[in-house]
């Protein structure tokens, strides 16, 4: 490794060593910050699954009787004629600089769809989702959380990984050198102005 074995250099490289040594640090409080808020949202996801995972088969049965009895045209035909709306905004939430959507607000019109020509098992099958869709809506907020924290999670862990036994080991290296070199240089010269020393007495 090629260094100038110069106080000026010395320096240098503690200063870089202590801010990677920082850095480390911070990285390492991050990646362990967001590690456990991913084990949070898992779980939340694991409950919001298993809250509605029953209940979402419920619906599927329903609207296979609605086709079974309606026919799938038919369906499509009255979906066509849906009416009302639904109102949805996001705020964003920031983890530890990782930004995640939060639904803000949620609105669902009270009437999903036109009656005419519809039957009982389409009306209990539209119900259904109806009830069903803040908590579906949930658990895609959950999930695309869960999604981003884990990328962050990984590129935190490179950082974290890349400084420990990459960057930290080199600039340790390199301060050991430049420190050894000039203690070695100190050392001549103390060597060197001895001698000089002897031969200036000697020759008094």
């Amino acid at each position: 490794m090629q260094v100038k074995p110069t106080r000026m250099e010395l320096l240098r490289t503690k200063k870089k060593l202590k801010l990677a040594e920082k850095g480390h640090k911070l990285l390492k409080e991050k990646r362990d910050t967001l590690v456990m808020e991913f084990f949070s949202t898992l779980k939340e996801v694991k409950e919001v699954r298993a809250g509605i995972g029953g209940e979402l088969g419920e619906a599927e049965d329903r609207l296979f009787m609605a086709e079974a009895h309606m026919g799938i045209q038919e369906i499509e035909r009255v979906a066509q004629g849906l009416s009302g709306e639904t109102k949805i905004t996001f705020k964003s939430k920031n983890i530890m600089g990782v930004k995640v959507p939060e639904i803000d607000e949620l609105e669902i019109s009270p009437e999903w769809y036109s009656v005419i020509s519809s039957s009982t098992y389409l009306e209990a099958a539209v119900n259904k989702y109806r009830a069903l869709a803040p908590r579906i809506l949930k658990l895609a907020e959950l999930e695309l959380k869960l999604k981003r924290l884990a990328e962050e999670i990984k590129a935190t862990k490179r950082r974290v990984n890349s400084l420990e036994y990459i960057t930290i080991p080199i600039l340790e290296e390199i301060k050991k050198e430049v420190a050894f070199k000039l203690e070695e240089r100190e050392r001549e010269n103390f060597t060197r102005l001895k001698k000089i020393k002897s031969k200036a007495t000697a020759n008094a």
